[in-house]
């Protein structure tokens, strides 16, 4: 009976220790990124630059399904243009999906979203950075740490925030990212 005691005790130590399931360390990533704006929203206009930043810190994790890891988490997406205003989101949660069918991603998506982007107004949530590679490039489901673990995530990335007086999404291609994870 004392060994199947210590043998549960180690086994639920390391259930909930281990990446992507359970309880996170409260790790802290911060990212810049530019952005080439696609189509238009008031004043931003296709071809634009705009410049934007995420910062999150991760307070939970666990397995959403076989491919993904979900991270509950805190912080800000921010978009801007230069004297043309930006939009703003709180960062609830960030995707981790390895497959090894079409893609992996990392999705990170925000909610709460606001701001004067172009002039406009008025969001609907979510507001979404996607950042995708090749299949099974990820070699694990934890958040990336360096900047070179960021970049290489560079299949495709994009930008899109949705705005409900045109039922239109403003989007774009990230064409710089730099960041790193705490």
């Amino acid at each position: 009976m004392h060994r199947i005691a210590w043998f549960l005790i180690l086994a639920f130590a390391v259930l909930f220790s281990a990446p992507g399931t359970g309880r996170a360390n409260a790790e802290h990533c911060t990212l810049t990124f530019s952005v080439a704006a696609e189509n238009t929203i008031g004043t931003v206009n296709p071809g634009d630059a705009l410049t934007g930043s995420i910062d999150f810190t991760v307070r939970s994790a666990w397995q959403q399904d076989a491919e993904t890891v979900s991270y509950k988490t805190s912080g800000t997406l921010r978009l801007a243009a230069a004297g043309r205003g930006e939009v703003t989101g709180a960062i609830k949660v960030v995707h981790v999906v390895r497959t090894p069918y079409t893609a992996d991603y990392i999705s990170i998506d925000a909610v709460d979203v606001k701001g004067d982007l172009g002039g406009q107004e008025r969001y609907a949530d979510p507001m979404l950075v996607t950042l995708y590679a090749a299949p099974v490039t990820l070699t694990t489901s934890a958040l990336p740490k360096t900047n070179a673990d960021w970049n290489v995530l560079s299949k495709r990335r994009f930008f899109q925030v949705h705005t409900p007086t045109t039922m239109a999404t403003f989007y774009g291609p990230i064409t710089r990212i730099s960041g790193n994870c705490r």
